[in-house]
């Protein structure tokens, strides 16, 4: 059980603080919020190989209580970057919650 509440995790994602502007766009819903947006370190492997090749990814970390109802694998996300105002356009991959109210969005390019 967290023992932050929602309006402590919304500091932490806070768009004039450390977070990013998010327009998250689902089949039912559209969702603007904050997020922290970074590129997470990652290793891509395949089943049958032992190998895996690193690379980092773009990613979003928001509050669980953010997100659209239904949010789901290959729904549209605009981030504005907060230093220079410019817009990315991005397609969900993965869907991480964390168990403590804040979840972390693995994103590919559009």
């Amino acid at each position: 059980m967290p023992v932050e509440t929602a309006a402590d995790r919304a500091i932490f994602v806070d768009a004039d603080e450390f977070g990013a502007a998010v327009k998250w766009t689902s089949v039912a819903a559209v969702a603007n919020f904050s997020a922290i947006f970074d590129a997470e370190y990652q290793l891509l492997t395949l089943p049958d190989l032992d190998a895996g090749v690193e690379a980092s990814g773009p990613q979003i970390q928001c509050r669980t209580s953010d997100l659209p109802a239904d949010a789901a694998h290959q729904d549209s996300v605009q981030v504005t970057d907060p230093e220079t105002s410019a817009l990315s356009n991005f397609v969900v991959v993965e869907i991480k919650p964390d168990g403590t109210g804040m979840t972390v969005v693995r994103l590919q390019e559009a």
